[in-house]
C-alpha cells in the first residue's frame, strides 16, 4: 500500500521518511497480524509516518496519535486527509499524558533520541500499563541508545519479544508479564524536570523549575538578558501574551516586577511541554489569575486568537520555520489581537527581526537592543 506524506521544513526528518520510522514498520508488518489491531497509539507522531501507515493497513482500527508539538500535530491531520484516512484521532500532548479512553493493542514511537534519559526512561517503563492483556509496545531508537533501553527493560523484567538492527537503529518490541499502574496525570511534568532553582535576570531574581530539551535550563541566555532589559522599564498590566514561553523565565519576570499587575495571561506556541511548564512557574510564583493554554502551529497563528478583550503586551520569542511567509502575517496578527497603545515585544535573531519590522507603518519603536546577532525590540500599536 501507498501513502502520500506532505513533509515539513519545521520538523523531524523533512526531507525524506526516517529509516528508523521505515525499520519499525517492517517489524511491525513481519511479527504482529494487522487483524489483531482495534486500538493503537502513535506516540510523537510528527508528519503521522508510522500512524498512517498502520490506519490505512487496518482501516477498522482506531489510531490515536499525539505529539507535543502542535505543527506535527497539524501535519498529522493534513496528511490524513490527504489519504483520506478518517479511523484516527490527533491531539497535542506530551508522550504518555492522558486522558486515554481505552487501553491500546499497539503503542509505537520513533523516540526522539534528545528527549532526555528520565523522559525515555518513564515512557519505556510506563507504557505497557497501557495496554490490554497480550498487547505490545514497539519502539525504534537510535543505535547509541539501544544499550540503555535494553539495560531498562531488562530492570523491570519486562519481555523483548523481538528486536531487530540497522547500522543506526534499533527496534525493540516488548510487553510487562504484570500489571502496571500507570502514572497519575498530575505527575506529567515530573520525568522532564531537571533542575530547580533560583534565578536572575537584570537584578530581580525568580524561581523555576527548567526541563530537559528546552534551551536556557540553567542560565538564562544573551538573547533572554537582552529582552530582560527592556522589560524592567515595562509598566505591564492588563492582558499579557508570550509566545514560545520556552522555560518561563520571561513570563516569571513580567509577573515578578513590582509594577505588574496582569488580570490574565495567555501562554501560546507549538510546544505543549513549554506551555505546561510555563503555567506550572507562574502558578508555583504565586500568580493566581487566568492562565490560558493556546497551542498553535506557527507564530503566524495568533492571529486566531479567540480573544473577549484585546491584549495589552504581546512578547514573541521567534524561531520562524525556515523559507516559510512569516513576517507580514505575523505583523498583521500583532495588530488584530493588540490593543491601541499596545506594546509588542519581539526576540529573536537580528535578522529575523530585521525582516520584520522591514515595514512599521502604524507602530512606533519604543525601545531596541541588540548584542552578538541577537536583537530585542519594543514596539506600540498606534
Amino acid at each position: 500500500m501507498e501513502i502520500q506524506l506532505d513533509l515539513s521544513q519545521g520538523l523531524f526528518s523533512s526531507a525524506s521518511v526516517d529509516p528508523g520510522s521505515l525499520l519499525l514498520l517492517k517489524s511491525i508488518a513481519a511479527q504482529i497480524p494487522s487483524n489483531s489491531l482495534s486500538k493503537v497509539l502513535d506516540v510523537g507522531c510528527g508528519v503521522g509516518t508510522l500512524g498512517l501507515s498502520i490506519a490505512k493497513r487496518c482501516p477498522n482500527a482506531q489510531i490515536t496519535m499525539v505529539d507535543r508539538d502542535e505543527l506535527a500535530v497539524e501535519f498529522t491531520r493534513r496528511n490524513a486527509t490527504i489519504n483520506r484516512l478518517r479511523n484516527i484521532v490527533v491531539d497535542s500532548r506530551l508522550m504518555l499524558e492522558g486522558p486515554h479512553e481505552w487501553p491500546y493493542d499497539l503503542i509505537i514511537s520513533n523516540c526522539p533520541a534528545k528527549a532526555g534519559d528520565p523522559v525515555l526512561t518513564d515512557f519505556l517503563i510506563h507504557s505497557p500499563s497501557l495496554l490490554v492483556p497480550g498487547g505490545r509496545v514497539a519502539i525504534v531508537i537510535v543505535h547509541t541508545l539501544s544499550e540503555r533501553c535494553r539495560e531498562v527493560l531488562r530492570k523491570k523484567k519486562f519481555i523483548i519479544s523481538h528486536e531487530d538492527a540497522s547500522m543506526r537503529h534499533v527496534v525493540f518490541h516488548y510487553h510487562a508479564t504484570e500489571a502496571y499502574q500507570s502514572r497519575s496525570n498530575s505527575d506529567i511534568l515530573a520525568p522532564y524536570i531537571r533542575h530547580s532553582g533560583d534565578f536572575m535576570l537584570n537584578q530581580t531574581r525568580y524561581h523555576l523549575d527548567t526541563v530537559w530539551n528546552i534551551g536556557d535550563f540553567d542560565t538564562p541566555s544573551w538573547r533572554l538578558q537582552l529582552m530582560a532589559k527592556l522589560l524592567t522599564r515595562e509598566n505591564l498590566s492588563g492582558i499579557l501574551g508570550f509566545w514560545s514561553p520556552g522555560q518561563g523565565h520571561l513570563a516569571a519576570l513580567a509577573y515578578q516586577k513590582k509594577d505588574t499587575t496582569p488580570e490574565k495571561v495567555i501562554l501560546a506556541g507549538r510546544d505543549r511541554l513549554e506551555l505546561l511548564l510555563s503555567a506550572h512557574n507562574l502558578r508555583k510564583a504565586g500568580f493566581h489569575n487566568p492562565i490560558i493554554l493556546q497551542p498553535l502551529p506557527d507564530v503566524t497563528s495568533l492571529a486566531s486568537l479567540n480573544l473577549n478583550k484585546a491584549m495589552d503586551f504581546l512578547l514573541t520569542d521567534l524561531n520562524p520555520i525556515p523559507r516559510s511567509d512569516w513576517t507580514v502575517p505575523l505583523r498583521n496578527a500583532a495588530t488584530s489581537i493588540l490593543k491601541t497603545r499596545g506594546r509588542w515585544a519581539m526576540l529573536g535573531r537580528s535578522a529575523d527581526i530585521a525582516a520584520l519590522t522591514k515595514n512599521t507603518r502604524g507602530w512606533t519603536p519604543i525601545a531596541d537592543k541588540r548584542y552578538h546577532g541577537w536583537r530585542a525590540a519594543i514596539f506600540q500599536k498606534n
